[in-house]
């Protein structure tokens, strides 16, 4: 991943795509695909605004 902070590092209660993107040095499109997988393996969950770790992607995090 070379420099790009890792994405469940960046501070923020409820992040927009955009916002999680630019510290990362991702573009927003392709880095809602990436939150869309890990919504299908159950580690994040999409808010109204934003997205969110689920209770399944702390505890993966705490393991790691």
């Amino acid at each position: 991943m070379g420099s790009r902070r890792p994405w469940h590092r960046v501070k923020s209660r409820t992040p927009r795509p955009q916002k999680l993107a630019d510290p990362l040095g991702h573009d927003k499109d392709p880095l809602k695909v990436d939150i869309r997988k890990l919504e299908n393996l159950g580690l994040t969950l999409s808010l109204e605004v934003g997205y969110r770790i689920s209770p399944r992607g702390a505890a993966y995090l705490r393991l790691t």
